[in-house]
């Protein structure tokens, strides 16, 4: 295994959140800004993209130079891979199968990312976390969006 001193993990993340930000500051330019008073639908947009570019910032700056293993194995990717299968899940179930699905299926993928997580767990989890956020989302708030 090769160890190279370098700063580049800290970089790449804060140039992916630098973006992330920027692209939430120029889509929320469309919307009204408002005042702090009289917040319009702009206001908190705006703000959380400058929030995130500053903390972008703070993040390059402040990178220090660690050593970085030069090695490909499943367990580094293994997050990253259920967490964007978890964000996909929900989004194409959510409209087609109902919340209690969809929020299922996410919570168990994203439980998934960790691998000292047991399949009883993460399902034990995924169905507390169905039922919880369907009974806050449809009977405590009245949203209109259906369970199955």
């Amino acid at each position: 295994m090769h160890y190279i001193k370098d700063r580049l993990e800290d970089i790449i993340a804060g140039l992916v959140t630098v973006g992330i930000g920027l692209f939430i500051f120029v889509e929320a330019g469309g919307y009204r800004m408002g005042t702090l008073y009289s917040m319009g639908p702009g206001y908190f947009p705006r703000l959380l993209g400058i929030g995130m570019m500053v903390l972008a910032v703070v993040m390059i700056v402040t990178a220090r130079p660690s050593k970085v293993t030069l090695s490909f194995r499943f367990e580094q990717f293994r997050g990253i891979l259920f967490l964007g299968a978890a964000l996909g899940a929900f989004a194409l179930t959510v409209e087609r199968f109902g919340l209690l699905v969809s929020v299922f299926l996410a919570v168990l993928l994203a439980a998934m990312a960790n691998q000292r997580t047991t399949m009883v767990g993460a399902l034990t989890l995924a169905i507390g976390t169905a039922i919880v956020s369907t009974l806050i989302f449809r009977v405590g708030l009245g949203l209109q969006i259906r369970a199955f």
